[in-house]
């Protein structure tokens, strides 16, 4: 701090030299000592942030607090470094923190989302600590978090009244943007796997949205962030095509239903990493009801005791309804796996819920155009910029950071790292 006064001090006589003394001298002193105090606060909020990503819990806790202290007009920035300081709470075992820090911010002005993160990672940390005495509790004062009311569409054609609001069917909002997060609190011991089914969500989702959570631990009372607002694939998108963003692993399909905007959106599984689904555009060129499997010869060189041919049945792995892509072998189909949706599990092949394709199939004519991309995160700007990640490279931090600052979003690199691992899967609003 000292260092960098004595900077500025040195730099505002020099200007003051230079415009052969003007009376611009107490502008320019002000203007260096206001700058080297921000230096001075900037410098602990990005220590901070670099020790948490580091691992360094203590050392992010120090910097942290000491940021926390200073800053007043920027809500995200404070907003990141309290849910910071919470997962570093929980992290070295803080209890008597991690309780100050939630009866300080549940009930703040916080944002709906941050809020809710605080309340899974306190939550959780008790309830796996044999707390429940506090958990209930915490749920006592989090409840308005745990209402959240589903919205009712006014939608007349029956076709579309088949899908649930806030569930698989969206109104668009601001052009691109989509739903609101959610929480859910488990009923019994259970599985990220068998709550993303009940929840019609893929696995992979649910999984990073939830990195402090053992995704085959999910004990009774424990809360699972619902990522559900999302961004589409693409900007310019054109109503009556489906998107399908294999990094995400889901599906969207813009409509005009009775005059309205709507989104229905779907999880998908998709090819693995050495039979990768394709990227590219297709159109619906074949619909069957109960299709039979032709298996292809790589899959019955594979498992040679598979039949030339499986017809349908609940051991058919197209499940109840396929959908071809152009004239390819890849299928957008159902499937007879219990799970399996939202994952790399297929030959290339996009999979659904038995349930989901049987609603898209019945409404998606053929000839519909079908988008395949493979996109890592999605930034988009309307009077907000949101970014929403999935996994992020080096490469895709910097092009990120160029996006955000052409858009007007000035953020560090240590802030995209810390998104990368505490805010995946879901859109993230980044101006005041």
């Amino acid at each position: 701090m000292i260092k960098s006064l004595v900077m500025y001090f040195i730099l505002a006589v020099l200007l003051l030299i230079q415009t052969a003394f003007t009376d611009d001298f107490d502008a320019l002193l002000n203007d260096a000592l206001t700058q080297a105090e921000q230096e001075s606060l900037d410098r602990d909020y990005v220590i901070a942030l670099r020790s948490f990503n580091d691992g360094l819990y203590q050392m992010a806790i120090h910097h942290g607090i000491k940021a926390l202290k200073n800053i007043s007009s920027d809500i995200h920035k404070k907003e990141d470094l309290v849910y910071m300081l919470t997962i570093a709470y929980a992290k070295t075992k803080q209890k008597k923190r991690l309780l100050n820090i939630f009866d300080r911010y549940i009930n703040s002005r916080f944002s709906t989302d941050t809020k809710m993160r605080i309340f899974v990672v306190v939550n959780n940390y008790f309830i796996d600590k044999g707390s429940y005495k506090i958990s209930r509790y915490l749920k006592k004062k989090a409840a308005k978090l745990l209402k959240i009311q589903k919205p009712v569409y006014d939608i007349t054609t029956p076709e579309y009244q088949r899908f649930d609001p806030g569930i698989n069917i969206f109104k668009l909002q601001d052009d691109n943007l989509i739903g609101w997060n959610e929480l859910y609190i488990s009923k019994e011991n259970t599985t990220l796997i068998e709550i993303a089914k009940k929840l019609d969500l893929g696995y992979d989702e649910l999984r990073i949205a939830n990195p402090h959570i053992d995704p085959f631990d999910v004990q009774k009372g424990m809360a699972v962030f619902i990522p559900r607002r999302r961004l589409l694939p693409e900007q310019n998108f054109e109503f009556g095509t489906i998107y399908i963003n294999l990094s995400e692993k889901r599906l969207y399909y813009p409509l005009i239903i009775d005059g309205d905007a709507y989104v229905i959106t779907f999880p998908v599984g998709i090819g693995v990493d050495d039979k990768k689904s394709p990227v590219g555009e297709f159109k619906i060129t074949q619909k069957k009801e109960h299709p039979e499997w032709v298996v292809p010869k790589s899959i019955r060189e594979e498992n040679p005791d598979l039949p030339p041919v499986v017809p349908p049945g609940p051991n058919n792995p197209l499940g109840v309804r396929a959908m071809r892509l152009g004239h390819t072998d890849y299928l957008l189909h159902g499937t007879s796996k219990k799970f399996g949706i939202g994952m790399k599990v297929s030959h290339g092949c996009i999979r659904m819920y038995n349930s989901d394709v049987i609603r898209l199939f019945d409404i998606v004519p053929k000839g519909t155009k079908v988008v395949i991309t493979e996109k890592n995160y999605k930034i988009y700007k309307n009077n907000n910029v949101y970014v929403e990640i999935f996994d992020i490279n080096n490469d895709d931090k910097d092009q990120i950071l160029r996006i955000l600052r052409e858009k007007g979003a000035i953020i560090s690199a240590h802030l995209i790292e810390f998104y990368g691992k505490e805010k995946r899967g879901y859109a993230i609003p980044l101006l005041p």
